[in-house]
């Protein structure tokens, strides 16, 4: 019978003989143990919250008691970890991590990162136990396409403090209303970027841009696939008078880059806007 497996203490073991370095100084092996809690939680940030939940925190007392500082919980990204990519992974257990994540943070969350196992339930439970209580300045939310118009609008009114959002391919998310009422709840916001399917912005115009006229405050305003279109866009810069950065993707296919929007959008500092039809043209020649 093969022996039982123990789990191996940290720092066990870190009396062994010194290790040659190849130029007969000894090195001696470091106790990770042993590292200021405010070090190991520093180390945890980078670590990220998916590791941190798969165990990392429990290797040892002084790892647990690193894991369980709020301010490692401060912005949780379970966006891009290989285990919420795998689609083998059930949805269930990625939103129960993320709730666990959202507890340890102890209402001090700053910014969330989510991907298609985001719900309008698991917004609910991050809005309830985070969001209303946040007092940085520049909480950031990322919520992704299994969100509704609902279950967004309800949690931006938790959210008086918000001055960065981004949507993504947040099919479920869009028109007027919501983003007046996003404009209304979050007086705050200064950056808005969303980014949507391109074929998405073929055909009627759904006035998403409209909404985005309400929002005020905005300084920074980056649209991907949108359907919005030259007279939509006047009425965003007429309701965003402060707008310094305004980039539309060369998918945004109703807009119309002629002289006119050139000279009405003179006194942004950053503009990119779609390639006049004519040089669009001239590119498929070749």
């Amino acid at each position: 019978m093969a022996s039982p497996v123990r789990r191996r203490r940290c720092g066990e073991g870190m009396d062994a003989p010194p290790v040659g370095t190849g130029d007969d100084s000894p090195v001696t092996a470091r106790d990770w143990s042993e590292l200021p809690l405010d070090a190991l939680a520093t180390i945890f940030v980078k670590v990220g919250a998916v590791e941190i939940l798969m165990g990392a925190g429990l290797v040892c007392r002084s790892w647990l008691q690193a894991a369980e500082l709020p301010e490692v919980w401060r912005s949780v990204d379970m966006a891009w970890h290989k285990l919420v990519v795998d689609r083998n992974t059930n949805d269930d257990v990625l939103r129960a991590m993320a709730k666990a994540a959202v507890d340890c943070s102890g209402g001090r969350l700053e910014a969330f990162t989510g991907t298609r196992f985001v719900t309008d339930e698991l917004l609910q439970y991050i809005g309830d136990r985070s969001v209303a209580g946040f007092e940085d300045p520049r909480p950031r939310l990322e919520p992704w396409r299994g969100v509704s118009n609902e279950g967004f609008t309800q949690l931006v009114a938790r959210c008086p403090l918000l001055e960065d959002l981004l949507l993504v391919f947040c099919h479920k998310i869009g028109d007027r209303d919501v983003y007046e009422a996003t404009g209304r709840a979050c007086p705050r916001l200064w950056r808005f970027t969303q980014r949507k399917w391109s074929l998405t912005s073929i055909g009627k115009p759904s006035g998403d841009a409209l909404g985005v006229a309400a929002m005020h405050e905005l300084r920074s305003l980056t649209l991907v696939g949108s359907d919005v279109t030259n007279d939509e866009l006047a009425s965003v810069l007429d309701g965003c008078p402060h707008l310094e950065l305004l980039h539309l993707s060369s998918d945004c296919f109703n807009i119309v880059s002629d002289d006119a929007l050139r000279a009405r959008c003179a006194g942004i500092k950053s503009l990119v806007l779609p390639p006049r039809r004519r040089e669009v043209d001239d590119e498929d020649e070749y």
